[in-house]
């Protein structure tokens, strides 16, 4: 039971590498770089400027903001491959985006943190030393590991085109599809709607992946305030459905104000 529980821990946090971990692209700064201009869409409102970077890395997720999560910056070396990412349909480019970098669109100033609810204290586990090794392992599992990013976009129009971009190919990619990190692939074999209210407007998608040959699920929630972009994309260590992510959402909408 414990081999199987650590192989499958080791295999979700592969897959966590893969789209939370090499999460953002970006130069050594932190920013990330422009991914070019897209032709405008209905107009939303404007209700404030867009953020700098030094605004930003003040405003998204800190330890401090919510009780028992860890939160964590992603390094260079975890940020460097997903600039190049690429999904096996041209209609799942901008689903794909939002799965493996986290903001849609043509944003301008982007900020990215790792964050997951502490896994408690096994240490403190009685018992043999196989059962204290268990209950470290069932803790790790337990875990729901978050990528949240914030991106800041020119004007309310840009962001809320980006929104309707990833509706739009959300949509048409129902079915699933196939995405290329570096070397490493990852397919997705269904993507439904899910739930989430907040900020101006939100889209939530539960996605499944095929993990290994067996299907593990994810948790996308994207939501625009004003010029801003928040996301989350959520993974469960042992593969079951991740935690909501609802109050770490709510937390960061609150900060930004």
């Amino acid at each position: 039971m414990q081999t199987a529980l650590v192989r499958r821990g080791a295999v979700a946090a592969s897959a966590v590498s893969l789209a939370l971990l090499l999460a953002a692209c970006g130069g050594e700064d932190g920013t990330k770089d422009s991914k070019g201009d897209k032709a405008g869409g209905e107009g939303t409102k404007q209700s404030a400027p867009a953020k700098t970077q030094a605004e930003l890395d003040k405003l998204i997720f800190a330890k401090t903001d919510l009780k028992g999560y860890e939160v964590e910056a992603p390094t260079l070396a975890e940020l460097k491959d997903a600039k190049a990412a690429t999904a096996d349909k041209k209609e799942c480019a901008t689903l794909n985006e939002a799965l493996v970098v986290g903001a849609p669109g043509p944003e301008g100033a982007f900020a990215a943190r790792k964050v997951g609810h502490s896994p408690g204290t096994p240490e403190k586990a009685t018992g043999t030393i196989e059962e204290k090794t268990e209950a470290a392992i069932q803790a790790i599992n337990n875990v729901t590991v978050n990528l949240l990013s914030m991106g800041s976009y020119a004007d309310g129009d840009t962001a809320g085109k980006a929104m309707a971009d990833l509706k739009k190919s959300a949509e048409s990619c129902a079915s699933g599809f196939t995405s290329t990190v570096a070397t490493r692939k990852t397919e997705y074999t269904k993507v439904a709607p899910a739930s989430y209210t907040g900020g101006d407007e939100a889209l939530a998608y539960t996605v499944t992946m095929d993990l290994d040959g067996e299907p593990m699920e994810s948790r996308l929630v994207v939501v625009r305030q004003g010029t801003e972009i928040l996301t989350t994309y959520s993974v469960k260590f042992s593969g079951g459905a991740p935690t909501s992510s609802k109050d770490l959402l709510d937390a960061q909408l609150k900060k930004l104000g």
